[in-house]
């Protein structure tokens, strides 16, 4: 089942069982899959980046609504990042994050900070479901100035 048949299907479940949070934002993701491509005949690869792009959209709004002290809308924020997070590929932990990229930088050669996108780009080829951030920040730690 592709990503899109499982939100077509989440979409009937919600609507079955009256959860109007899901179904508004499962709703938003499908008319954001639409919005590229009409028929919805992507691959799961270009979803997946549809879904992070999304994800980090709303991550962004919690930190606003967090920094604007509005909690109501903060708690509504994390149940839409639960349901997203659903359809997203589960991400390496913080020890396997760790092991890529030191694999990153070595088979990128890399031996200092300025070589950052090396490592990225093989760490991305490595495994593309790694947090960006968490792998940037550690391969800073370990490249030398």
């Amino acid at each position: 089942m592709t990503i899109i048949e499982k939100v077509n299907e989440g979409i009937k479940e919600a609507m079955r069982s009256r959860d109007q949070i899901r179904l508004a934002t499962l709703r938003m993701l499908k008319s954001k899959i639409l919005a590229v491509d009409a028929r919805a005949n992507l691959p799961d690869a270009e979803v997946i980046k549809l879904i992070k792009t999304y994800f980090g959209n709303i991550q962004e709004a919690l930190d606003q609504a967090q920094i604007a002290n509005r909690p109501e809308m903060a708690e509504q924020l994390k149940s839409e990042l639960a349901i997203i997070q659903e359809f997203l590929p589960k991400t390496p932990s913080l020890e396997e994050t760790k092991k890529l990229v030191i694999q990153a930088i070595a088979d990128s050669g890399a031996k200092t900070k300025k070589e950052l996108g090396l490592v990225m780009k093989a760490l991305m080829k490595l495994n593309n479901t790694v947090d960006g951030k968490l792998a940037k920040e550690l391969a800073s730690e370990l490249l030398a100035d």
